[in-house]
């Protein structure tokens, strides 16, 4: 499993209370704040995303760091939180690590992602020039000899009528003559241009030319003796807008996300297809909650809030089956994505999530594009090196006229072919799900790498040709559409913690506290085929992905209440499904079953367990103490506990008292029944010398989760306790690769 360094925070709102085998001590303060976290993805410096049950329970955090709520989304129930000047999203993490906040369900940077620049551009003609024939993309796709299939034996061609694609970009010019007729209301979720509903035939590109781009290859009109047609020439678009300047972030695309099939613009019509030719490498829980309710049909947050299934409000996707206030989904979205242009095999988002199709782009030679990123999630590819599609009316030549039509490159180019497909598949079967859309192009597809699924090119070059054939046997009766499984992977600790708060760890209202932030992949054929992260209860949703059987790997990178972050190596632990570590980590098995769903997935459960031993050595005589401060829930405190005052979770080898100036040593052990942390601000491992009055060197040696770390020897003061020593002994530690705090599951 690769190691990754990703800050994605989640907290588990968690009521302490009294343990009964508590020794009577005076609880120790709780360490300060710790360093600034890490955040290698770019991120808004000056932001958090914070999800909550509750906004008030957002106002407190930004209280807690004399912040301000700049956003709230009820629907997400999201706030984003604009920091004090002079203080970064790092800094904010590592004030809030360890600390407890009433409803947080997790917490996170704002992951920023640049609005796509063209690979290439080159000017082409000039308005009212009929350009179809310079389409090299519709040749290689032979869209002309798709449209011509009779698909229902009426007559019907493929052209996506009454579809409905959502264009999530840059704004796009709705005056352009050659996507006349083609929107409906949009929304601007960024605040670029009407700051809410977008009428139809607005011009909201901002002086942005991506989204135009984008639009005109989904569906530019045909046969209205104008530049270039799109895939799906009748289908509609809707201007989803989430650029304003050269960066979008993530509470903006989930709002437009949430905009699109929340029908916020009023209208009474949401998307069946949504298009994101956008992407950057930050995880974020914010957006992945809207895109699985946009899959799936349910609004996941209050389905996660409240423990049952909660349908997205009514309406009429048009397979005749609606039902209002049933409680069941009655539409889902199909969500396509650019791979991104890194030319790199790594995983960006929204490409990564689960469920979506993410999409590569192949160059006129029918070859993966140079610079098309790769990786084990890629669905399909289409041609995006070169491509004619719309431009804004506002983009002159010297002569004062209207470009309106340029060949630009990139993954963002492919997207929209497969948008347009997609659009194909459901104007003939509206009902589609997602996975039955992905799978129909899938196996559509012309194999252009290796037998097969490859990681550059995925299942290969969609076919329009061999799509609408498909569709026309599908709807003869020969062939069948193929459904797909939801998967949920439920992760907590080994371990109980005091559900029910009575003070007693074991009672009957307790149970394995859940983890948010764990890493899990499905593998399958050797490639990890999709990636998630738990949510606050513990549980990773696989919306709409391929029936089968899966190996299940799950680890965790430092788990907090806020943040995880992967920090030292040997803090990730990871599940060994047989639990037997003679043989290694032996990963999980999940059979995902054709239909199931949210509300039924096929559901397997991981537990995470630290094993800890601590050893402290010295030289110089004297009696030292081993000092690991721990949690007192009796007191919702901490304390330091030595060998000369017993431990809550562990257990000393003995008191050493120095006789021999040579060698001596104490040991602890974390107890196979512990306390989960769930924060590194216990667990601290210091040396209390409050005793000693000579010069005294130290080593420390730290066994966690099958890796062994260890200090060189360090000087130790004497007359000096462990809260004395436990920041210099953190910096004196950190270069030999383990902090002074482990997480403990």
């Amino acid at each position: 499993m690769q190691k990754r360094i990703i800050l994605i925070g989640f907290l588990a709102a968690l009521v302490l209370a009294a343990c009964g085998r508590t020794p009577p001590r005076e609880p120790s303060a709780a360490p300060k704040a710790g360093a600034p976290v890490q955040i290698t993805g770019d991120h808004v410096e000056n932001q958090l995303v914070v999800g909550v049950t509750e906004r008030r329970h957002a106002e407190a955090v930004a209280e807690a760091l004399g912040a301000r709520v700049k956003a709230w989304h009820e629907g997400l129930r999201a706030a984003l939180l604009e920091l004090p000047p002079g203080m970064t999203a790092s800094e904010a993490l590592g004030r809030l690590k360890g600390k407890r906040f009433e409803g947080v369900r997790y917490l996170e940077p704002n992951y920023r992602h640049p609005r796509p620049e063209p690979v290439r551009r080159e000017v082409i003609a000039t308005a009212n020039d009929p350009l179809l024939g310079q389409k090299w993309d519709h040749d290689v796709m032979r869209a002309a000899d798709a449209w011509a299939v009779d698909v229902d034996g009426g007559g019907t061609t493929p052209d996506g009528s009454g579809v409905v694609v959502a264009v999530v970009d840059t704004g796009i010019d709705g005056t352009h003559p050659d996507l006349a007729g083609s929107f409906v209301w949009g929304y601007d979720a960024v605040g670029c241009t009407t700051f809410g509903p977008i009428p139809p035939g607005y011009d909201a590109s901002a002086g942005q030319i991506h989204g135009t781009h984008v639009a005109g290859i989904v569906a530019a009109r045909r046969d209205n003796g104008l530049g270039v047609a799109g895939v799906a020439p009748a289908a509609l678009l809707m201007d989803i807008q989430v650029f304003c300047g050269p960066f979008t972030d993530d509470f903006t695309i989930a709002s437009g996300i949430w905009a699109a099939i929340y029908d916020l613009d009023g209208d009474g019509i949401t998307p069946d297809v949504i298009n994101m030719s956008l992407g950057g490498k930050g995880y974020g829980q914010v957006v992945k909650d809207a895109i699985d309710s946009a899959l799936t049909g349910y609004d996941v947050v209050m389905t996660g809030l409240l423990g049952v299934p909660v349908a997205i409000p009514y309406y009429d996707d048009g397979t005749g089956g609606d039902t209002a206030g049933d409680g069941e989904p009655d539409r889902s979205v199909t969500v396509v994505v650019a791979m991104a242009n890194s030319s790199m095999d790594e995983r960006y988002y929204p490409a990564g999530y689960p469920g979506v199709i993410a999409v590569g782009a192949t160059n006129p030679h029918d070859e993966r594009a140079s610079f098309s990123t790769a990786g084990g999630h890629i669905s399909v590819s289409a041609p995006g090196v070169d491509i004619l599609s719309t431009w804004p009316t506002w983009d002159t030549d010297p002569t004062g006229q209207p470009y309106l039509y340029f060949r630009i490159s990139g993954t963002s180019m492919a997207t929209p072919q497969v948008a347009g497909a997609a659009a194909l598949v459901k104007q003939f079967f509206p009902g589609a799900t997602p996975y039955q859309v992905r799978e129909l192009l899938e196996r559509t597809a012309v194999d252009i790498g290796p037998a097969g699924f490859d990681r550059e090119t995925g299942w290969g070059r969609i076919d329009l040709k061999n799509l609408a054939d498909e569709l026309a046997a599908i709807h003869a009766g020969s062939a069948s559409l193929n459904p797909g499984g939801t998967a949920l992977v439920r992760v907590t600790t080994a371990n109980l913690w005091d559900a029910d708060g009575d003070g007693v760890l074991g009672s009957p209202g307790d149970a394995p506290k859940p983890l948010g932030g764990v890493d899990v992949q499905l593998v399958k054929d050797g490639e990890v085929r999709y990636l998630a992260k738990t949510d606050q209860f513990g549980n990773a949703y696989f919306a709409e992905i391929a029936p089968g059987d899966y190996e299940v790997l799950v680890a965790g990178e430092d788990i907090t209440d806020l943040a995880t972050w992967a920090f030292w190596p040997h803090e990730r632990v990871s599940w060994d499904a047989d639990g037997d570590p003679a043989n290694g980590v032996t990963p999980g098995a999940l059979a995902v079953t054709a239909g199931s769903s949210l509300d039924a997935p096929d559901a397997i459960a991981a537990t995470l367990d630290t094993t800890m031993r601590v050893t402290l050595e010295w030289r110089g005589g004297g009696d030292l103490d081993l000092a690991v401060l721990e949690y007192d829930p009796a007191t919702m405190g901490f304390v330091w506990s030595t060998a000369k005052t017993g431990a809550l979770w562990g257990s000393f080898s003995g008191d050493d008292a120095g006789t021999d100036p040579t060698a001596a040593s104490e040991t602890y052990t974390l107890d196979p029944t512990h306390y989960p942390t769930p924060a590194s601000n216990y667990y601290w491992i210091s040396v209390d010398a409050s005793g000693v009055t000579n010069g005294t060197e130290v080593r420390i040696t730290l066994e966690m989760n099958g890796v062994t770390k260890q200090s060189g020897w360090l000087p130790i003061t004497p007359g000096t306790t462990a809260s004395d020593n436990m920041f210099s002994l953190l910096f004196d530690l950190m270069p030999w690769g383990f902090d002074n705090a482990p997480t403990v599951y």
